[in-house]
């Protein structure tokens, strides 16, 4: 057996555990385990019997919370005592549960971290960590994917990074690390006298960028985002607020910079389109991701269809760099469309959409009364 997840009817008393364990290498039950998920707020296993899961080869463990409320005081103060006695070999380590604001449970999950070694590739956990385990996770050569909704800490700068691959930062709190670690170079901080480190340079390094909080994507979010040239996926999650909030405010500018400056991008998400209707973009960012963006099967973004006919018809006469359209983008979901198009106008969507997203077949409103491009556009 290589994984292993603790759910209600698997509630086996302690008495039992102990006699099928007694007779083991180690008192371990299942002394190959690899994987270990606990979901705390379904089950109650007694402390003394946790340790029975814990295999020498476990490889990673996940503390989830199924329910995504809080836990009950009971089980938070299980999960405090049984942090400090998990192993410190873990590749992977994800808890996914707990009251943030619980100040034991942070102190044990930054004990924890500070005491991780540099197998560690992957730490999931919105818990806050103490500054201490924060520089200390930093320098784990090894980690590759890093979750958090906390910011940088403020006694010292960090000078050294691990060559993140995947980044999610979660709630404004964590903006900050997206403007230090863009800013980060060979090793070291602009500006920081620190010796460079042996670290590969993040901004080469990272592959996948997730945010998701309250922000507006404008210019000045997206010079950090940027620097990170070699993104395979990018997706950001703003939070538009009806009419008149939309938190959009990207030009056709900004969008063909974006798509010429990351070019291997496979995924992009700059949220759905809300029903304000009062972005900037037009069709015209749509044609500059397809052109710069060949491998892109993902696509979420804003653009405004108030004039949706009128755009396609100035982009289709034009006629810049549609031929430079090779985007491999099969589904699209346009946002809010007029209430009401001429019969006429369809075929007028259907090539503009066609001509931009030459592998398209399905483009579908919020309303979803458009689909099956391959047969034409019907209402």
């Amino acid at each position: 057996m290589r994984g292993l997840q603790l759910r209600p009817y698997e509630r086996i008393p302690d008495s039992t555990l102990h006699r099928l364990s007694s007779n083991l290498p180690g008192g371990v039950l299942f002394s190959r385990l690899e994987w270990l998920r606990w979901d705390v707020d379904e089950t109650s296993i007694a402390l003394t019997s946790f340790p029975l899961f814990l295999s020498p080869h476990l490889k990673r463990i996940t503390f989830h919370n199924s329910s995504m409320s809080d836990i009950q005081s009971g089980q938070l103060a299980d999960l405090v005592q049984i942090i400090p006695v998990l192993p410190t070999s873990l590749e992977d380590l994800d808890i996914l549960c707990g009251r943030w604001e619980e100040e034991p449970l942070q102190d044990a999950i930054s004990s924890l971290v500070h005491r991780c070694g540099s197998l560690l590739r992957r730490f999931h956990s919105y818990v806050p960590l103490s500054e201490a385990a924060i520089h200390h996770l930093m320098q784990l050569p090894n980690l590759r994917f890093w979750v958090t909704a906390q910011g940088p800490p403020q006694t010292a700068l960090l000078s050294r990074f691990p060559p993140l691959e995947e980044l999610r930062l979660h709630e404004q709190a964590a903006l900050p690390w997206l403007h230090l670690l863009a800013s980060h170079e060979k090793g070291i901080l602009q500006n920081c006298s620190a010796p460079a480190s042996s670290h590969a340079n993040i901004r080469e390094t990272l592959r996948f960028l997730n945010y998701l909080g309250k922000t507006i994507i404008d210019s000045t979010f997206l010079s950090p985002v940027l620097k990170f040239r070699n993104l395979v996926r990018l997706s950001v999650a703003p939070y538009c607020f009806g009419v008149g909030g939309c938190a959009f405010h990207l030009t056709d500018d900004d969008v063909e910079e974006l798509a010429a400056t990351l070019p291997r991008l496979k995924s992009l998400r700059l949220g759905t389109a809300c029903d304000s209707n009062s972005c900037r973009t037009t069709v015209a960012s749509l044609l500059s991701i397809s052109v710069h963006c060949p491998d892109l099967t993902l696509l979420e973004t804003h653009f405004n269809t108030l004039t949706i006919v009128d755009d396609v018809k100035r982009l289709h006469d034009g006629g810049s760099g549609r031929g430079n359209a090779k985007c491999k983008l099969r589904m699209l979901m346009v946002g809010y469309l007029p209430l009401e198009v001429r019969g006429e106008d369809i075929e007028i969507l259907v090539v503009g959409f066609k001509a931009i997203f030459p592998c398209l077949l399905d483009l579908t409103d919020h309303n979803g009364r458009w689909y099956k491009l391959g047969s034409g556009i019907r209402i």
